[in-house]
């Protein structure tokens, strides 16, 4: 019977309004059919000249196996603790099931200014230091020719296989990537610049902890 009940309580992900952004409850990973819940969702900004500027929305999606993947590991544990030790964050990166996260732009940016940035970030968390060149050279090659104004979207998808990119102007997930790279530990460390230590969206990754938790 608690089983029944937590299953029938893992479906209560709902949609999340960031800036203006609907983030919709539910989404398929690229090139799958796979449906994936909306974990948690935020804004990414920095303090420039006293006033925060908010630059992404930015949503995060996973399997609704990753529950039962968390819960014999995390359960009991608060939204502080996970947040704080990275516990969550840690066990969501190693976790064999399948993430999506959503960038929403809110400000132009164009496609080499964000994958540069990915790359810096990378080698300052210094948590992947044996990534291939012909990854990051790949990297940036899918987004050499890309420009992001204001509500366009740019969708990541891990998996076990690696890394899917693909690329909206509007408000549609693409059922494609337009791009792969097939490498889990190049997919990892680009996830890592979004949810580990430091991560681009800290509001995200406490939504991404009181979400879960509830279920844990």
């Amino acid at each position: 019977m608690a089983l029944a009940v937590q299953q029938k309580r893992q479906l209560e992900f709902h949609g999340l309004d960031i800036e203006g952004i609907k983030f919709e409850s539910f989404a398929e990973s690229l090139g799958s059919s796979k449906k994936l819940v909306l974990g948690g969702a935020g804004n990414r900004g920095l303090e420039i000249n006293g006033k925060f500027v908010k630059f992404t929305a930015i949503g995060i999606y996973v399997e609704e196996d990753i529950v039962h993947y968390l819960s014999p590991k995390l359960c009991g544990k608060s939204v502080e603790e996970l947040c704080d030790k990275e516990l969550l964050f840690e066990e969501v990166l190693s976790a064999p099931l399948e993430k999506l996260v959503r960038v929403v732009f809110l400000l132009p940016l164009t496609g080499p200014q964000y994958s540069e940035k990915v790359l810096e970030r990378i080698g300052v968390q210094g948590l992947y230091c044996n990534l291939k060149d012909e990854h990051k050279q790949q990297f940036l090659e899918i987004f050499k020719a890309e420009s992001f104004p204001p509500r366009s979207s740019l969708f990541l998808s891990f998996s076990e296989k690696g890394l899917k990119v693909a690329f909206s102007k509007g408000d549609d997930i693409p059922k494609e990537p337009v791009a792969a790279i097939e490498d889990k530990s190049f997919a990892d460390a680009v996830l890592a610049t979004i949810i580990w230590k430091d991560g681009v969206s800290p509001a995200a990754k406490v939504s991404l902890a009181e979400r879960l938790s509830k279920y844990m």
